[in-house]
């Protein structure tokens, strides 16, 4: 869950509205979002709140108080890697991945700190670009991209490797890290053509 907000709520009102509620704090203004929640957290929240006699309101502000704690901790340390994902391997064909995995590392130990495989609401196409952007993506991982995703990655500063070599998740993001990544030809770009044998190494521009 990556919530990033920033909390107004120091004016509390005693009272809520709810039946029983009892003496509930309750924010006078809403706590704005700039990223949707996934309702599976929704649920969990609602279900803190109701097990610990605390409002949903509340429940939400100690989970972004929570995420802000952690990003804190994480600081400048952590790298976002996003991939564009079929059977758990890179899609060698960015458009038409069935999923997109987000891998969170540390670059200087080289640690797998966490994934997060989902795909936007509307279904995944080259425009989808834009989608990723919004995660916090530092780096995307691909085999075939074109033009059109690759310029909204580059509007947004999202450092962008194509051409990757069709790996699993996890093998692909530690050859990258170990920067032993060898790429071949972007195949959007070449009318799907075999890229073997135009290989070149890849040494972590911009890490």
């Amino acid at each position: 869950m990556e919530i990033k907000e920033n909390l107004s709520c120091n004016k509390i009102k005693w009272g809520g509205q709810r039946a029983n509620a009892g003496r509930k704090r309750t924010c006078l203004k809403k706590i704005p979002f700039n990223r949707r929640i996934n309702e599976n957290i929704l649920n969990i929240l609602k279900n803190y709140a109701l097990k610990h006699n605390i409002t949903e309101t509340e429940a939400l502000e100690s989970a972004i108080m929570l995420q802000n704690n952690i990003d804190k901790l994480k600081g400048d340390k952590i790298m976002k890697i996003a991939i564009p994902t079929e059977d758990e391997k890179l899609c060698p064909h960015f458009g038409h991945s069935e999923t997109f995995t987000f891998v969170e590392v540390n670059p200087q130990t080289k640690e797998i700190l966490s994934l997060e495989t989902k795909a936007p609401e509307e279904g995944i196409s080259c425009q989808s670009a834009g989608w990723i952007s919004e995660q916090g993506v530092n780096v995307v991982l691909a085999g075939g991209i074109g033009a059109r995703p690759q310029e909204i990655l580059s509007k947004n500063g999202v450092l962008l490797i194509s051409g990757c070599p069709t790996l699993p998740i996890k093998e692909l993001v530690e050859v990258y890290l170990n920067s032993k990544l060898v790429t071949g030809e972007n195949t959007c770009e070449s009318d799907h053509t075999n890229c073997h044998g135009h290989n070149h190494h890849c040494h972590k521009h911009g890490n």
